[in-house]
């Protein structure tokens, strides 16, 4: 700041007593000039103080590779096997015929040109199903962490003792709305021939070996 900020601030403090000073009506105009100038000598002040700031505050601490490292979000993927998330995608867009709950298939044309690709997409795309769509939150979680780790919102680590947080790659509800969808009328609320009810039970038993 320097001399120049101690000039301003003495102007104001001169400014501000004068302004103590006009009591009369006939001073008021006296006092909008003064309080004018108060106003164009405080952004001065400002402005001074700014120039004055180091220029290492002026880079924003989100482009600071250091601090980014230590502020994110420390992220475990548990080990299931692929049938248990882009595996259950596999099986959407196998399935034929649309979802029985809407009556209209808005994958439909995606689904046929999955079918007859040479080539498996990987990872496969998430259906437009306004059913199913609603839920793919853990779809793009689980994309997101598989990318490259610099543009990641979260940092994934292999140590679960390292993580913040553990996430299980399992696309839950993906699973029960195609046993909704497609399974046969009534069987989602039994366990026998419900393939969402086997598909969860297999995670358990994967999780508890």
């Amino acid at each position: 700041m320097g001399r120049c900020s101690h000039n301003a601030i003495g102007k104001l403090n001169e400014l501000f007593f004068s302004v103590r000073q006009c009591t009369t009506v006939g001073s008021m105009k006296n006092s909008l000039s003064l309080l004018l100038s108060i106003s164009f000598l405080s952004l001065v002040s400002l402005l001074l103080l700014f120039k004055s700031r180091p220029a290492s505050l002026h880079t924003p601490l989100l482009q600071n590779s250091a601090f980014r490292s230590q502020t994110r979000l420390k992220v475990h993927v548990a080990d299931l096997p692929r049938t248990l998330n882009y595996g259950l995608l596999d099986h959407y867009w196998s399935l034929s015929g649309p979802d029985s709950r809407i009556g209209t298939d808005p994958d439909g044309d995606l689904r046929a040109f999955l079918s007859s690709a040479p080539r498996r997409s990987n990872p496969p795309p998430y259906p437009e199903n306004p059913l199913i769509k609603q839920y793919s939150a853990e779809y793009w979680l689980l994309r997101d962490l598989e990318t490259p780790e610099e543009s990641s919102v979260a940092e994934r680590v292999y140590d679960w003792r390292n993580a913040d947080v553990v996430f299980v790659p399992f696309f839950a509800t993906l699973s029960a709305e195609m046993e909704l969808g497609w399974g046969k009328k009534g069987r989602f609320i039994k366990k026998d021939g419900n393939g969402d009810y086997l598909r969860q039970r297999g995670c358990r038993s994967d999780q508890e070996i």
